[in-house]
């Protein structure tokens, strides 16, 4: 079993993400009472499709959010007691298995006598018209395989909190006899408050029956092999809460590493792992981690069960000795964050599950410590052992004029839209939106000012770029356009639209000037799909961040002005530079994340987060005249994810823009996947192939490259040039497979 669940659904449900294998479901199923089941489909998303919308019991099945390959799971409404649960359906073919439906109510009925803050309940199980369901609490969160495999490694603070609540989960299971059998980083939700929930407790065995992927035996579960215990492998029937145990260090060596002590190799050699070789050491993999907390490990990936923690109580006491240890302070308490408001416009009701998805991880990383805290050379970063709270950006509500977005406004400092409370604000001022749901955007201006748009403590307010606020036939428009100033956004979620049809202008976000800087936090970004049109006339999103040395309109008047000066950069302002703090920000959409018309100095910082995208994250066009002081690019990037369908980054040159890009980064723990036949870097103009080979200085430590093999195309006055990565003249960690690309809000690992 690889599904949620529970668990918020990571993408639109008109792409659940995963299928049941459909030889299995073809035919129809008859049950024990004689009563035969509609007609199967094909899949597990057929099935969900045929009852969405249908009453099962009292329940109703509002919404299919997955499945796996037990059924299919739906946020359903439970009629009786007016309150949100999850629904799983048994696939139908499953039912003629007398013994299945059996262990089916059994270990269902089981599970349902466990009460405890970390396992996800289960509320009740039965029949209807054929189909037999179980009820679960319904969980707001994102699962640990997923966190890990987009943002990387956790820290050890994180790791030992959440084992610590995983094994009290395990610790009240086993009061009451009930196993898992099944414990994994997909069966481990992180809810916004940072609650950890167990889900599947005591039904992990009847996941995979006959004809699922993972190893089967007497149509009983193995687990999944990346994380199986010796003895389970052996046999299922043997397995007790110390094979849970030992399920559970795989589950932490993950979160430490980012993959499974065993990650290679096929599923018999795997198998053989689990049973023959030590695990490796942790210690050599993360210099951070305590030798303490490497022992534990060890004891809990010990081969003989009798070598184990007997009962998770003892794990639990020992955790808590390495957090008085360590320093962690494990009362600390996080930000809960409450999903937004139902959204009324059917335009937004498609989107808004997954943006919530977005928005949810985005509030789990603003406390979640989740980069790797090995000792980083490149910047000799400070290493945390903590659950970090969410740094302090723009002024704060000592020093500054704090300005609300209310709904209905009782004083001179609430607003009822954001551009109200931008258009009054004073230079240092903090809008606080202080309402779920949607706002409306327009375009905004910050001349010069330094402003701070926040979500209010416990909100999460979602800002949607609505066309209808700006002109028509602008030939460049942005919705915030920041001159010289400071725009810090932090705790918000935005949603744009990008055209159906060839737009008569383009739209940027956030168009930064000369001495500009923008930093954001905890930030959520969507590109959709607009509605068809059927005539052009709006803007099209091309890009998110447009850097440029002077405002659009002004383009043509400054050029004017400094022709023949004997100091360009002294008249047009270029030689300010422009600084990008990007901190835990994830977008997903159909446009160039950054865009940098030559001209100015530009520092961007990015920290965690991710950006998953049709286009390219960078672009960068040279400067316009031979005269203009040298523009340099700086990338600091860590911990992250770049998914770019057309590259990482694409540096351009024209006659008319001769001086050639220059890049500079340095990389820590990302992750880019790019897909062939596109390059991860790509300069491209008429300059000599010994100019673009010195243009460009990548530093990495410890990153990871997917998908195409070419490293860097120059495409410039001499024949094309393809530099794969083994030709990089540098240690570069490549991998020549896409697995699958990433979700709507997630990375792929």
């Amino acid at each position: 079993m690889d599904d949620d669940l529970t668990s918020v659904p990571a993408r639109p449900p008109a792409e659940p993400p995963q299928q049941a294998s459909s030889a299995e479901e073809s035919a129809a199923t008859v049950l024990s009472g004689g009563e035969t089941a509609p007609l199967l489909p094909a899949s597990i998303n057929e099935l969900g499709s045929q009852l969405q919308g249908q009453q099962l019991g009292d329940y109703q099945l509002e919404e299919f959010v997955g499945g796996g390959g037990m059924g299919a799971v739906f946020r359903a409404l439970d009629t009786t007691l007016d309150r949100v649960v999850a629904v799983k359906v048994l696939a139908g073919h499953r039912s003629t298995d007398e013994e299945l439906l059996r262990r089916f109510r059994n270990e269902a009925q089981s599970a349902a006598r466990l009460n405890h803050e970390n396992i996800g309940l289960v509320h009740a199980v039965g029949a209807s018209d054929g189909w037999h369901y179980i009820v679960f609490e319904y969980i707001e969160g994102t699962n640990l395989r997923d966190i890990v495999r987009q943002r990387g490694p956790l820290s050890v603070a994180a790791v030992v909190d959440i084992s610590l609540q995983v094994a009290a989960a395990l610790e009240h299971a086993a009061q009451r006899n009930v196993t898992h059998r099944d414990i994994k980083p997909s069966n481990i939700i992180i809810t916004p408050a940072g609650r950890a929930k167990l889900v599947d407790m005591g039904l992990a065995r009847l996941q995979h029956v006959a004809g699922e992927q993972d190893l089967t035996v007497s149509g009983m579960t193995l687990g999944t092999f990346d994380y199986i215990s010796p003895e389970q492998a052996r046999d299922a029937r043997a397995a007790d809460i110390r094979s849970d145990l030992y399920s559970l260090g795989c589950t932490m060596f993950f979160m430490l590493v980012g993959r499974a002590p065993f990650a290679e190799g096929t599923m018999v050699q795997k198998l053989l792992q689990h049973q023959q070789e030590p695990p490796p050491a942790i210690e050599s993999l993360r210099a951070d981690v305590p030798p303490r907390l490497a022992a534990v490990m060890r004891r809990l990936m010990a081969k003989q069960p009798a070598e184990r923690f007997q009962r998770p109580a003892a794990l639990e006491a020992e955790l808590l000795g390495i957090a008085d240890d360590e320093g962690i302070d494990l009362s600390v308490v996080r930000p809960a964050l409450e999903p937004g408001a139902a959204v009324v416009s059917r335009r937004t009701s498609i989107v808004w599950p997954w943006i919530v998805a977005v928005s949810c991880l985005g509030a789990l990383v603003a406390w979640l410590a989740l980069t790797s805290t090995a000792e980083k050379p490149l910047s000799q970063a400070a290493v945390g052992t903590g659950w970090p709270e969410p740094a302090a950006a723009g002024p704060s509500a000592e020093t500054a004029n704090i300005r609300r977005v209310v709904r209905r406004p009782a004083s001179e400092t609430e607003y009822a839209t954001v551009a109200a409370a931008v258009a009054a604000a004073a230079d240092g001022d903090v809008i606080e939106v202080n309402a779920d749901g949607e706002h409306a955007l327009g375009p905004l201006s910050l001349d010069g000012k330094a402003l701070t748009v926040r979500a209010a403590p416990g909100r999460r307010p979602q800002l949607w770029v609505d066309d209808r606020l700006f002109p028509v036939g602008e030939a460049d428009q942005a919705v915030w356009l920041v001159s010289g100033g400071q725009l810090d956004l932090q705790g918000l979620d935005i949603r744009m639209e990008r055209a159906n049809t060839v737009a008569a202008t383009s739209r940027s976000m956030i168009w930064l000037t000369a001495g500009a800087t923008l930093r954001c936090r905890d930030v959520g970004l969507v590109l959709e799909a607009g509605p068809l049109q059927e005539e052009s006339f709006g803007a099209v999103f091309d890009r998110i961040v447009t850097v440029a040395g002077r405002e659009p309109a002004d383009r043509e008047r400054v050029e004017t002005e400094v022709a023949g000066s004997e100091s360009v950069a002294a008249s047009t302002g270029m030689a300010s530079g422009v600084v990008l703090e990007l901190t835990d920000v994830m977008f997903n959409g159909d446009a160039t994340w950054c865009r940098v018309e030559g001209g100015s100095n530009v520092s961007m910082r990015w920290t965690r987060g991710s950006v998953t995208t049709s286009g390219r994250f960078l672009e960068v066009v040279g400067n316009a005249s031979p005269s203009e002081p040298e523009a340099i690019l700086s990338l600091d990037l860590e911990d992250a994810t770049f998914a770019c369908q057309q590259g990482f980054a694409r540096l351009t040159d024209t006659p008319t823009q001769s001086r050639v890009p220059r890049l500079q980064a340095t990389v820590a723990r990302c992750r880019f996947l790019v897909p062939e036949p596109s390059a991860l870097l790509e300069q491209v103009g008429v300059a000599e192939p010994e100019i673009y080979q010195v243009a460009v200085d990548w530093q990495d430590w410890r990153g990871r490259y997917e998908g195409s093999r070419c490293y860097r195309r120059i495409d410039g006055a001499g024949d094309p040039i393809e530099i794969d990565y083994a030709s990089a003249g540098r240690s570069l960690l490549y991998e020549p497979g896409l697995d699958a690309w990433p979700g709507r809000n997630a990375g792929s690992r």
